[in-house]
């Protein structure tokens, strides 16, 4: 086989993954490659282009640097769906290994709806300046591993992944961070929980939450 055909025959395949469970999302995406709106293949049945695996597949692909544009245009977000940085991903063909997913992190809007029994924040930044800001959210005493942003009314939604250990009380004892984007660390003066009944006011960066419960917290910046 020649190397030109070789070079059409290449394959690209993207996975849009959750960024705090790392797993495929299950909603359906209209990807697409930029210039020219290739689409990629039809999974079995012809319904839909998302794979069982997560992924969509583009085959026959030229060589160079592709744009995947992953949402309708004009949109900022898809459906509960949206990406930080802002923008489309882009990938150099071939993969350093060709059979592996392109996989491309998505971050859940702040209104979207958790999973069933999912351990989470539901916050709001108040304070000057609370938009678009880096958020992050760990078990106290261990790193802090994943980040979302604020959006324009300092709304966000934070589900931190894996087993969360529980404190004498039986909550999970969390801590939270926020930075602007020049990596500037900004004080957390204070927490609320809304409602009250759902937590006692506190101080500071450390709080603790319900588990299986995405409580909904208004965080004051000092």
């Amino acid at each position: 086989m020649s190397a030109d055909n070789l070079t059409h025959r290449l394959l690209l395949a993207v996975r849009l993954v959750d960024h705090f469970s790392g797993e495929p999302v299950a909603d359906e995406f209209p990807l697409r490659l930029a210039g020219s709106y290739q689409r990629p293949v039809r999974g079995p049945g012809g319904a839909r282009r998302r794979q069982a695996d997560g992924a969509y597949r583009f085959i026959n692909v030229p060589e160079g640097t592709v744009r995947v544009l992953w949402r309708e245009p004009f949109a900022r977000t898809h459906g509960a769906w949206l990406r930080w940085p802002d923008g489309d991903p882009q990938f150099t063909l071939p993969l350093a290994d060709p059979l592996a997913y392109a996989d491309v992190q998505l971050w859940p809007a702040p209104h979207a709806p958790a999973p069933a029994s999912a351990t989470g924040v539901r916050g709001k930044l108040t304070g000057a300046n609370a938009a678009a800001l880096t958020v992050r959210i760990a078990v106290q005493g261990e790193p802090f591993d994943r980040y979302t942003r604020s959006d324009d009314n300092g709304e966000f939604l934070f589900l931190p992944p894996g087993r969360l250990a529980l404190d004498a009380n039986g909550r999970v004892p969390l801590r939270i961070e926020v930075r602007d984007g020049g990596g500037a660390w900004r004080a957390v003066a204070d927490g609320r929980f809304v409602p009250d009944s759902t937590g006692a006011v506190f101080a500071g960066p450390d709080f603790t939450v319900t588990p299986r419960i995405v409580s909904r917290i208004v965080f004051r910046l000092a």
